[in-house]
């Protein structure tokens, strides 16, 4: 205790000698349990963008199938509830379709990104939703997880860091008061009701999840596991083989079961000496546990969801480390030219997102001699560090202010040695009080500089930026100087990214570079994607703490809904409609009580209309064969389907399998109609298929097996004719 009492938890506050015990819990234990580290929701930002894309690419792939009208469920029979809001109500010909699926990814990039974070999330949320309310019979527990986080996200501050938006507060001083004022991105760690609502919620996941599984599978004889890898329509390779260790299937269902009822508890370790640790360990925990689950069984999205939601979680101990493993190897100095409207917001934003592990520091210089900064150009320097003036070196930075890696505020005045001895009489920034007070953002053109109209020594001929430059790069390490394209070169080489792109040192690669991509690519986007007023606010007004009171109260129906769904109780009408209006209403009760001990497979015998015999369903299937069924002729003519090798195979995508499996349920009887209809469509128009080969009719069978307890005899397989349709 003695050395918890004497350290402070770095990025959790300032020191304190903890004789004060609610402000150390205020600032210690409460940020242990329920803050977020910023770096973490910038990577939860960015794996969670890049799932929604690949989900919504493999969606599109049977965007005719399952979300246009001609699909397998229409819109009107689609819309069932008063809460099932979706814009692909709207109209349902597959080109409106995939018109909402591009503007949905296009909303998800920018997410990414970190451009207008904020509200981009927002609507990546309501497409997203959108999209699930659209056909919930391709849904699983997966979309439930990845939409519920979605929610949540939206009220963190996810574009604090790594985005477009944090550039944008370095260059912006009212932003970046306010941002100090909030906590962002001030200290490491956020804390509101904002990061404890996807922490409660990922808990409530896995602590109601392990109560559910109540069953001496689960508790007592550990055979949960067994059941688990036997269903033929989720068992993968993997699968199979595990089913021949009884003893490991035992033990992975003891560590299961007890991983999702204490895993939890790793988040909200309150002792700041052992926070990081326990805390990291759990996430690598949650990500082990959801991959093993991926190998044995084909759970399509659902692999990968819980594992990118657990990096939210990882704390500024695992950050402080792994920066310390990747310690800097390159130092650069770039000079650039204030003059381009929008440069130095270009290479803060390269520098932010590709530049890693190399001490990049920006520099704005309008001369080399003495020169008069004011607020036109970017002169800025970090918070606690004044403007830089080395009156030592005459290469290149007599005159110049540095650009930290933070929030900016304005330089304060500096005062070197006379201009004779090489350095500069003062260096004034005259910094409006708010834009507003300003009138209008400030041009470099209209600099009131001594040395010239526009702030530039004409008569310098020592300039650092020669004509048609616009950057200078200085290696610090090698003491040599790049100019133009070949300092960006100096640039992308240092890249952990994109050192291996040799190409960029062709000749004619350099011509275009310089003459092209400089002026016409990279200035004018940077213009684009940066707004020329500050946007947020300068102080927490009482929409910030509406926030918070709105966040309360939606953590508390989650958690009363999830009791519900477990003590078997009615939600107060009162507010019950909230929780499904926002899509919020979860029941996680995967393979509880027990997983299924009834599995099965289907095959569906269709007839042509010059009498020949076709399975249907095999045009559903994998390329390789091992999910069609086999198909055994008799002497009579008469056809006899038999297990196919794998039957997780049967379906191309898990959108399919859980489509299927719905279907071969009593709940979901009235959806084989649309279904068959659906079918006849897709064999029999487009001209796909000549008259005589044009389906005539076709059944759905469905073949029930039974798992046996270990060490009995297994029960014989039933058949189940699901529907028989005539086109």
């Amino acid at each position: 205790m003695k050395a918890l009492r004497r350290g402070s938890l770095s990025g959790l506050g300032p020191s304190s000698s903890y004789s004060n015990a609610p402000y150390r819990f205020t600032t210690h234990t409460l940020p242990c349990m329920f803050g977020l580290d910023y770096r973490s929701m910038a990577l939860f930002r960015i794996c969670i963008g890049i799932l929604l894309l690949l989900d919504l690419c493999v969606r599109s792939t049977y965007l005719h199938d399952h979300y246009a009208n001609n699909g397998v469920w229409p819109n009107h029979e689609a819309v069932e509830s008063y809460y099932a809001y979706s814009v692909h109500f709207i109209n349902g010909h597959e080109y409106f379709q995939a018109a909402m699926f591009l503007l949905n990814g296009l909303f998800i990039l920018f997410m990414i990104i970190g451009w207008h974070t904020r509200i981009f999330t927002c609507m990546s949320w309501f497409m997203l939703t959108s999209l699930h309310n659209r056909n919930m019979l391709v849904l699983n527990g997966g979309d439930d997880f990845l939409r519920v986080m979605m929610f949540w996200a939206m009220f963190l501050p996810l574009g604090a860091r790594y985005s477009v938006d944090a550039t944008n507060l370095q260059t912006n001083q009212p932003a970046a008061q306010a941002a100090q004022h909030h906590g962002t991105p001030a200290n490491k760690y956020y804390l509101s009701w904002a990061s404890a609502a996807p922490l409660l919620q990922f808990s409530l996941v896995y602590w109601f999840t392990a109560a559910l599984k109540d069953s001496p599978e689960w508790q007592s004889e550990f055979t949960a596991v067994y059941y688990a890898v036997h269903l033929d329509q989720f068992a993968t390779v993997w699968a199979v083989m595990l089913r021949g260790f009884p003893a490991i299937m035992k033990m992975l269902t003891f560590v299961t079961w007890y991983f999702e009822f204490y895993g939890p508890f790793f988040f909200f370790l309150p002792f700041s000496t052992l926070h990081g640790p326990v805390r990291t360990l759990g996430v690598l925990g949650f990500i082990a546990m959801h991959f093993g689950f991926g190998m044995c069984l084909e759970l399509g999205f659902f692999m990968y969801i819980p594992g990118v939601s657990a990096l939210l979680f990882l704390p500024a101990w695992f950050w402080d480390n792994l920066a310390n493993f990747f310690k800097t190897k390159t130092s650069f100095t770039i000079i650039y030219n204030p003059r381009v409207y929008g440069l130095d917001k270009a290479l803060s934003l390269f520098r932010m997102f590709f530049l890693l592990r190399a001490n990049a520091t920006l520099v704005a210089s309008y001369s080399t001699t003495s020169s008069s900064l004011s607020a036109a150009s970017p002169a800025y320097a970090r918070v606690g560090r004044p403007a830089v003036v080395d009156s030592d070196d005459d290469k290149y930075n007599k005159g110049v202010a540095v650009m930290g890696g933070g929030p900016m505020v304005a330089a304060p005045n500096v005062e070197g040695s006379s201009a004779s001895a090489g350095g500069m009489d003062s260096v004034s920034i005259n910094m409006p009080a708010s834009p507003s007070a300003a009138g209008a953002r400030p041009s470099p053109y209209n600099s009131n500089s001594s040395s010239g109209e526009d702030g530039y020594d004409d008569d310098d001929e020592d300039e650092p930026f020669p004509t048609g430059e616009w950057i200078s790069v200085v290696d610090d390490m090698r003491d040599t100087r790049y100019t133009g394209y070949d300092g960006v070169l100096q640039l992308v080489r240092a890249s952990v990214l994109f050192f291996t792109l040799p190409l960029l040192r062709l000749d004619f690669v350099r011509r275009v570079g310089s003459s092209i991509i400089g002026p016409y690519i990279i200035l004018p986007l940077a213009k684009k994607l940066y707004p020329r007023y500050p946007t947020l606010p300068a102080v927490c007004g009482r929409r910030y703490w509406i926030k918070e009171i709105i966040l309360c109260f939606l953590i508390f129906t989650t958690i009363n809904w999830n009791f519900a769904t477990f003590y078997q109780y009615s939600v107060n009408p009162t507010y019950r409609w909230v929780t499904p209006a926002l899509r919020l209403d979860q029941w996680w009760g995967m393979f509880s009580p027990h997983p299924p001990k009834v599995d099965g497979w289907m095959y569906m015998p269709g007839e042509l209309h010059d009498g020949t015999h076709v399975n249907v369903f095999e045009g559903f299937g994998v390329s390789g064969g091992k999910g069609d069924a086999i198909v055994e002729v008799k002497e009579d003519g008469s056809r006899v389907y038999k297990k196919p090798e794998l039957v997780s195979h049967q379906f191309p995508i898990q959108r399919w399998r859980k489509y299927l499996m719905n279907l071969q349920g009593a709940t979901h009887q009235d959806k084989r109609l649309h279904f068959g209809r659906y079918l006849c469509r897709e064999w029999n128009w487009y001209g796909r298929h000549p008259g005589p080969k044009q389906l005539k009719n076709f059944r759905i069978m469905y073949i029930q097996t039974y798992t046996p307890a270990p060490g009995q005899t297994p029960l014989p397989d039933t058949t189940i004719e699901l529907w028989n349709h005539a086109c």
